[in-house]
This record gives C-alpha cells, sequence and structure tokens, in this order.
C-alpha cells in the first residue's frame, strides 16, 4: 500500500492519503518519512457477540472521515479494513470504490466469504490479485465486468540479481561452492483452529507448511548430502514463535540440525536470494507468496500449485509446481532442478522475463491509475439525497449484518455447550449402564440363590430351617442392594440436573436487575427503579448514591 501511494503520487500526480491500523509503528515511520498524510483507525473486528454493535458505530465514525476529507477514490486492501471501509465509502457515497484483495484465503473459509460476498455490490469494482481469486468471485455470482485483476508488485529495481551483492551463506556457514542452498523465506504462521473462519484445508494446520520442507530434507540429502536447507523468518507474533521454537526441536530431535539451518528474521532478502540454488514456498492458501521476488532474481523456484503461485510460476516453463502437502512432491521437484543446473537457469531466466512484463510495481500503479480515470469519468459522490438513501437502507443492512455475524461468532461457544452435554449425556449413559450391569448381576445372585433353595431341601429334616432362614436372608440382601443401586443412579440423574436448574432459575431475575440497572446507569429513571425495589423490600428508599463499597 505504501509504495502503490509513493508512485500514483510521484509517477501521475495524484494526491494521495492513507487510513492505517492504530499501533503500525513501522508504516506511520515510512509514511512520515515519505510525506503522505495519513489518520489511524481501529479496524479490529469483533471478537465477542455482545460487541457486533460496535463495528457499526466504527463504520459510521469512518465515513465521517470520508466525507470530511472527500476523497475521490477509497481502496481497501486486508479482509477488516475492506469491510469496514467498503461499509463507510458506501454510507458517505465516495465516487469510486475499490477493493484490492490480497489473497484468496477469505473466500475459503465460511464467515468472511459470505461477508465480502453479501457487501460487495457496494464497490465500484474489484480488483483480485491473482486469476484464481478471480474464479471465486465469478463461481459466487459477481459480474466479470466488475472484476480488474492487478497484481501486487514489488519494487523491480530492489530485486535486480545484476546490481545485488550476495550474501555470503556459504562462507558463513562454511560451506564449498558444491553444496546445493535450497530457501523457503516467510513468516513461520502458527497452525490455525477449526471454525467458520479457517479454510478446511487449514484446520489444525500452518498455512506456510515449513513442515512439508522439513519432511521433504530426508529425500534430497539421500542424494545430496552436502546440502543445506535455510529458513529465513521470523514467528508472526508469540504464536508464530512458539511454532517455530517446535520445528526447531523437531529437527534436533530428527538429527537433521547440521543441514537444516533457520537463520530468522533478514533485512536483506534479495542479497539472500542471490545465494539460494532453489527457493521453496509450500503454501496451502496462498496469492502469490514469495515467487515474484525469487524469480525477480532469477533463482530457480519450486512452489505448490495454489492460489495466485500458479500465475507466476508456470510448470515447467518459469519453474516447478508441486502438489500441496506433498513432501515427496516437493523433494522431486527440488531434486529435478538440482540435478539440471542449466534447466533450471533457463526456468529462472524466463521467469525474470515473465516477471517484468506483469508482475512488478510499475505495472500495478500503471493498471490502478488506468483503472481510476476510467472509473471516475462519469460517477459524482458525496450527494446529500444518496447519503440519506443509504442511511436508510443502512437500517436494515446493517442490523442483519451485526446479528449474523453475533451468530457466527457465538458458534464456538455454541459448539462447546453441545460438546458439554454430549458429555453429561454419555456421563448419564455409562450411569445408567453401570446400573443394568448391577442390576444383572444381582439377579444372576438371585437365581442362584433360588437355585440353592431348591436343593436345599434334600439336607435332613433336621438342618432345614437353618439354611432355609439362611437362603431368605442372602435374597433379601441381594433384593436391598439392587433396590439401593437403582434409588443412587436414578436420583442421580434425576436429581443432579433438577439441581442445577433450579440454581440457573433462581440467578436470572439478579442477573435482569442487574442488567437493567446497567442501562439505567446516570438517568433519572435509576432512582425511581431503586425507591420502587426499596420499598418493596420494606425499607426507606436512601436520600443520596450510596458509597461505592455499599
Amino acid at each position: 500500500m505504501f509504495e502503490q501511494l509513493r508512485d500514483l503520487r510521484d509517477h501521475y500526480g495524484h494526491q494521495v492519503s492513507a487510513v492505517i491500523a492504530k499501533g503500525s509503528g513501522g508504516l506511520v515511520e515510512k509514511l512520515q518519512r515519505e510525506g503522505i498524510p495519513f489518520h489511524q483507525f481501529d479496524f479490529s473486528f469483533i471478537s465477542s457477540p455482545h460487541r457486533a454493535h460496535t463495528l457499526a458505530i466504527r463504520v459510521i465514525e469512518l465515513a465521517r472521515l470520508f466525507r470530511r476529507e472527500r476523497f475521490d477514490v477509497v481502496q481497501t486492501h486486508l479482509f477488516d479494513s475492506m469491510v469496514m471501509g467498503r461499509l463507510a465509502g458506501w454510507l458517505a457515497d465516495v465516487p469510486v470504490r475499490l477493493a484490492m484483495i490480497a489473497g484468496p484465503y477469505h473466500l475459503e473459509a465460511a464467515t468472511p466469504r459470505w461477508i465480502d460476498i453479501t457487501t460487495c455490490w457496494m464497490e465500484s469494482a474489484l480488483i483480485p490479485s491473482c486469476n484464481y481469486t478471480q474464479q471465486l468471485y465469478l463461481e459466487a455470482g459477481v459480474r466479470n465486468d466488475r472484476l480488474h485483476v492487478i497484481y501486487y508488485g514489488p519494487d523491480a529495481d530492489k530485486f535486480d540479481p545484476a546490481h545485488t551483492q550476495p550474501a555470503g551463506l556459504r562462507q558463513q556457514y562454511h560451506l564449498s561452492d558444491n553444496a546445493p542452498l535450497i530457501g523457503m523465506v516467510s513468516y513461520f504462521y502458527p497452525p490455525l483452529p477449526p471454525g467458520q473462519w479457517t479454510p478446511p484445508i487449514l484446520h489444525n494446520r500452518a498455512n506456510k507448511r515449513h513442515e512439508d520442507l522439513i519432511a521433504a530434507a530426508p529425500l534430497i540429502l539421500k542424494e545430496y548430502p552436502e546440502a543445506r536447507i535455510l529458513f529465513v523468518g521470523s514467528g508472526w507474533g508469540e504464536a508464530g514463535e512458539q511454532y517455530r521454537q517446535r520445528l526447531i526441536a523437531q529437527v534436533h530431535e530428527s538429527g537433521l540440525a547440521e543441514h537444516l539451518l533457520f537463520i530468522g528474521f533478514r533485512a536483506d532478502v534479495n542479497n539472500l536470494l542471490v545465494d539460494l540454488d532453489v527457493a521453496v514456498q509450500a503454501s496451502v492458501s496462498e496469492n502469490l507468496g514469495g515467487t515474484i521476488e525469487s524469480l525477480l532474481m532469477e533463482v530457480p523456484t519450486v512452489a505448490t500449485c495454489v492460489g495466485g503461485m500458479v500465475d507466476s510460476v508456470r510448470h515447467h516453463e518459469t519453474g516447478i509446481l508441486v502438489e500441496p502437502l506433498n513432501p515427496t512432491a516437493m523433494a522431486e521437484g527440488i531434486l529435478t532442478l538440482l540435478r539440471d543446473p542449466d534447466c533450471a537457469k533457463a526456468y529462472a531466466r524466463a521467469g525474470r522475463k515473465w516477471m517484468l512484463e506483469r508482475f512488478t510495481l510499475n505495472e500495478t500503479v500503471k493498471a490502478l491509475d488506468n483503472l481510476y480515470c476510467n472509473l471516475s469519468e462519469h460517477r459524482h459522490g458525496y450527494q446529500n439525497w444518496k447519503s440519506a438513501l443509504h442511511a436508510v437502507q443502512a437500517g436494515i443492512i446493517f442490523p442483519y449484518l451485526a446479528i449474523r455475524l453475533a451468530w457466527d461468532i457465538s458458534q464456538p461457544q455454541r459448539a462447546l455447550v453441545a460438546d458439554r452435554a454430549r458429555a453429561q449425556r454419555r456421563t448419564y449413559a455409562q450411569r445408567f449402564s453401570s446400573a443394568s450391569i448391577t442390576a444383572a448381576r444381582v439377579m444372576r445372585q438371585i437365581g442362584s440363590r433360588l437355585s440353592s433353595l431348591r436343593r436345599s431341601f434334600a439336607v435332613p429334616l433336621a438342618d432345614l430351617p437353618r439354611s432355609l432362614a439362611a437362603q431368605l436372608i442372602s435374597i433379601l440382601r441381594a433384593l436391598a442392594a439392587l433396590f439401593g443401586s437403582l434409588l443412587n443412579y436414578t436420583f442421580t440423574g434425576i436429581l443432579v440436573p433438577t439441581r442445577r436448574i433450579g440454581h440457573w432459575l433462581s440467578m436470572r431475575p439478579l442477573y435482569f436487575y442487574g442488567y437493567i440497572r446497567h442501562l439505567l446507569r446516570g438517568t433519572v429513571l435509576l432512582r425511581r427503579w431503586d425507591i420502587f425495589f426499596a420499598r418493596i423490600r420494606g425499607r426507606e428508599p436512601y436520600e443520596q448514591q450510596p458509597p461505592a463499597d455499599t
């Protein structure tokens, strides 16, 4: 976003401004250094169904910002800012409203997909950043004339192998000139939990799939024992760093620590790429990953055939595509390039040529400027009557979105309650089964006692009273034990849930009483409310607010 704004201003004369998330320290410094004006805003998405209304409040605040600044074009990027910017831009009647889709991830998950598809009509156009994302929109029913594919291109001058010095990795790790270097440059994102916000293929999986390259390592080292595999990048947040440390421990346990090197974050990625013999991207859900950078640096590249990486890496033309989640296929793709260095270099040269044609920052900014001009020709914004009409429509649309979003957010909580109910039912079923087993055992004992009773008639007459009494006592004891077991399991299965229901019902009035007092805080009605309940309890109402500790 920063590079796009800078070049749109410098090369095409646009007046640019940024609206960024609060706490974006590094981005703030870049914008200040380039003299780009910016506003900071809270783009955080809601995490609780009870806060769904706050999203609408912030959308209105953002719409007021747009109307005050009178932007001609509002373009959003990441999902959270896309949703809020889309609603606010439509509400403010911004002339040209665009969403540049950073990747297909949110269209592969249930909840963010319906949010996007339900509201994308508010945009003037959509900008998928790869052909796969465009195809997902077409499958969702979006018209093709509203879709304009523009790639996120990096600065080609920064990634030029002819003017970039190698980082000296072989000297740093005391490797021979013939030792193959295989590298993967990406953040370590932690595994994702199952849910409506996560694509099904990523449930309990990490997206970048460092594990697959680790699993492919033994096959590579079997043929090239001097090879080194480098993992460049840090963990994304605390969870990502913990995940990275687990992978490091796993590599040490497998005895591959000498060959698999975790070198952490590096600012000189372009210099590192010069040293590599093969660059790898193994993601499961991806836009273009790091394929553009590696191909611009003429590094032979292996990538999984997902998302937009099939646009940049053309199989056996600019690189090798392999099946995702398949370490064997990945190892074979890497070995294919290592076995034939001349062919690998030819792929890399073709890859740089292909990148320069369509995948650079210059091409991105040129396409954006052309789109802005075409869409701005016949559009007039900030019309009061249209904003008023949108406000009326928002009275229906916003509550619908808030309710449906609150429902989706509360789904994990409902699933947890359902799991507890299932566990409780299993407990009752186990208790019933145990009671049934006890009853069967007691009945067998009764049957055994009755058989003994029949045999007791064969004893001598003098012993008959004593034997009969013993048998009767034993039968009565068994019946008492059976009756006691049945009572125990019956009352445990009935009274425990009843007691819980009674506790819940007893707490509801207190909950609603406190909640109503919370809603009335700071009003005259709160005083009348307290007087009313004080008289019900037979007390005199206090003359002023009681101290905080009463």
